[in-house]
């Protein structure tokens, strides 16, 4: 069975080795990535191919991984929103969109909305929200995780969480 996975990498090149482990283990068809950080010249690991948001930052503030012989098609997201997407061909076809949205950058519904009209569906959004609250996980809620349960709810769209945290602080192993 092929999976998709989500990981905000923190640096395309200094978590380049945990990257290639983590595609080993997984042998995931798609993984979208937030915060790739990306250097000149930067490279996927073997076996995989990088799409970038056609346009868009050469950081890579998000990204899609997608396993080499993989059918997918790149969607050229009209966007101000760190986001690229692709139509991927598993056991069923569906559109994956990675997205980042950093804590100071502001962000509205009307923004997602623009965004996810352009995602043919079905449609995974993956990424990392910079947004609090219980529906996926977090003891508390801030006013970015309010707006996006409203968005949520309005739109029909389903949160796919356990309820489990979505964020382990790496030096402090707090969640």
């Amino acid at each position: 069975m092929d999976t998709v996975v989500q990981w905000n990498i923190r640096g395309f090149r200094s978590n380049f080795e945990e990257l290639k482990l983590l595609l080993n283990r997984s042998q995931s068809a798609v993984v979208a990535l937030q915060e790739c950080r990306l250097g000149e010249g930067q490279v996927p690991p073997r076996g995989y191919t990088l799409l970038l948001p056609l346009g868009g930052s050469p950081w890579g503030e998000a990204a899609l991984l997608i396993r080499n012989g993989t059918h997918f098609s790149e969607i050229d997201l009209k966007t101000g929103l760190h986001a690229a997407a692709a139509t991927i061909s598993l056991e069923k076809t569906l559109t994956v969109c990675s997205l980042y949205l950093p804590t100071n950058s502001p962000v509205s519904k009307l923004s997602l909305a623009e965004l996810f009209e352009q995602l043919p569906k079905p449609f995974l959004v993956l990424g990392d929200f910079n947004a609090h609250s219980p529906a996926w996980g977090d003891s508390s809620r801030d006013g970015r995780g309010r707006m996006l349960e409203e968005f949520t709810a309005e739109n029909e769209f389903i949160i796919l969480n356990s309820g489990e945290q979505t964020f382990v602080h790496s030096a402090y192993h707090s969640t």
